[in-house]
């Protein structure tokens, strides 16, 4: 017979709260956005469009993980999702061309991301911590398994409240970097010239996010810090170019 040695049981309640408000923050992010999106732009269409780009990214993405790596297909998710983006912009949603639109694809973009990166681990970690506090997760597993699981437990139990608020501003901050992506990537292809143009006026979304989707996939903890500064580029690059959008906007 196996013998468990499990976190205590007010660190496992502990840390099972902080997860449920993470869920529930993330969640509300996710819901928030589509709010957002049907108010501001009058229609959930960009939004769900948006949100087609980021599957149609990461489709391309699990190709690359399995035939390269996690440590490739990390330095390729940027690049992927912005073609994606420029893609989708170009065909499926080649009506939005406007401001609020814009902002709408690129929550509903951010919000898978969010639902995949975020909300479904995050639910995975509750439904987890539920079935280590009641026993029920041991039921039948051999020594090796439940050593592992014991090892989650232990890493799960270090979770807190704080890291929960953390996580919750990260989703934050996230849906507003891929809207401004999303228009910055929405002027390049309303300037025209080619593809070799339009793919030019990627490089600049590419280099900004391209660090902040290596460090989520690869060094997780310093993700804030690096999001934070790939935000304030972001802002500082779409302020300078908005008026270009502007006057590149057909006329209605």
């Amino acid at each position: 017979m196996t013998t468990v040695e499990l976190p205590s049981p007010a660190a496992l309640e502990a840390a099972a709260s902080a997860f449920t408000v993470a869920l529930v923050g993330i969640g509300l992010l996710i819901v928030g956005s589509a709010g957002a999106a049907a108010i501001w732009a009058r229609s959930l269409n960009g939004w769900a469009l948006g949100g087609v780009s980021f599957v149609l990214s990461q489709t391309a993405q699990f190709v690359a993980l399995f035939l390269f790596g996690p440590l490739i297909a990390a330095f390729t998710s940027a690049p992927l999702q912005e073609a994606s983006r420029a893609i989708m912009l170009s065909t499926a949603a080649r009506g939005i061309r406007q401001e609020r639109p814009g902002t709408a694809f690129g929550f509903g973009h951010g919000a898978v991301d969010l639902l995949t990166s975020s909300l479904i681990p995050t639910l995975s970690a509750v439904i987890i911590l539920g079935g280590i506090r009641d026993g029920s997760i041991f039921v039948e597993l051999d020594a090796e398994v439940t050593e592992r699981v014991q090892a989650v437990a232990i890493f799960l139990s270090s979770q807190t409240l704080s890291s929960a608020a953390l996580l919750v501003a990260q989703g934050a901050a996230m849906l507003g970097l891929h809207a401004l992506l999303t228009a910055m990537v929405l002027r390049a292809i309303m300037r025209g010239g080619g593809v070799r143009t339009v793919s030019s006026g990627l490089l600049l979304p590419i280099a900004i996010h391209t660090p902040v989707a290596v460090v989520r996939t690869l060094f997780p903890s310093v993700t804030m810090p690096v999001l934070l500064l790939a935000l304030l580029v972001a802002a500082l690059a779409y302020r300078r170019g908005r008026g270009t959008m502007v006057e590149s906007a057909p006329s209605q």
